[in-house]
């Protein structure tokens, strides 16, 4: 069983028991109205140039998580369980507490428009996908086999040269059967688009549904600092 599916299932099994405490968006201040608040969340995590571990909720939001300070290894894509006072710690906007957390597969961003993958897939629009510190982050469902191999994901720059901002996404199946549909996340660091300095612009992502149908989404982007 290939890892994107175990966060499928892992997905799928959170979020039944949480509906009472989350919304649309996966965050709201007036769930921080009280003390504290329990919620899932997709963050990135990061460090300090002085060695600080804390996560990025959006494009402005941060949250130091006291009991995440020595498990650090790199910057990634994480999806959470996470614990958060009504109250700054130092820098940070929030202090908070890690209760369970998963990596989230990261695909590949490339401007080689040959990149293989003709398997549809379908992006669901909820908080999950999104577009937030310079990642793009897909909640899709798409075909898999009985026992799943691994696919292959790539985001594609460069196919319109008037718009470097309009994306491709492609999904190889790497040879999986079509035995059965099923949710899955993916995030790509397309960071390294153009700068766009303090200010948001519009993204465009492409591609083809499971029913062989062009589709498109647009999000709101700024360059990761």
């Amino acid at each position: 069983m290939s890892r994107r599916y175990h966060i499928l299932l892992a997905v799928l099994i959170l979020l039944l028991p949480s509906c009472a405490k989350e919304n649309s968006g996966g965050w709201g201040d007036h769930y921080l109205e009280g003390e504290t608040a329990d919620f899932l969340a997709i963050l990135t995590i990061k460090k300090t140039p002085t060695d600080t571990v804390y996560f990025q909720l959006d494009d402005s939001t941060t949250i130091y998580a006291a009991n995440y300070q020595y498990d650090y290894t790199r910057m990634e894509k994480v999806f959470c369980d996470i614990s958060v006072t009504n109250r700054p710690e130092g820098r940070f906007k929030y202090k908070g507490y890690i209760n369970w957390l998963e990596p989230i597969e990261e695909g590949q961003v490339t401007a080689d428009a040959s990149a293989s993958g003709n398997l549809g897939l379908d992006i669901l629009d909820d908080w999950m996908t999104s577009v937030e510190d310079g990642y793009l982050t897909i909640h899709y469902n798409t075909w898999w086999g009985s026992k799943p191999v691994q696919h292959k994901m790539y985001v594609i720059t460069g196919t319109n040269p008037a718009d470097p901002y309009e994306l491709v996404l492609r999904q190889d199946a790497c040879g999986d059967k079509k035995d059965e549909k099923g949710d899955a996340l993916i995030c790509f660091d397309i960071n390294s688009l153009p700068e766009t300095g303090d200010n948001y612009t519009e993204l465009k992502l492409k591609w083809t549904s499971s029913g062989g149908t062009a589709a498109e989404k647009t999000f709101k982007f700024k360059t990761r600092k």
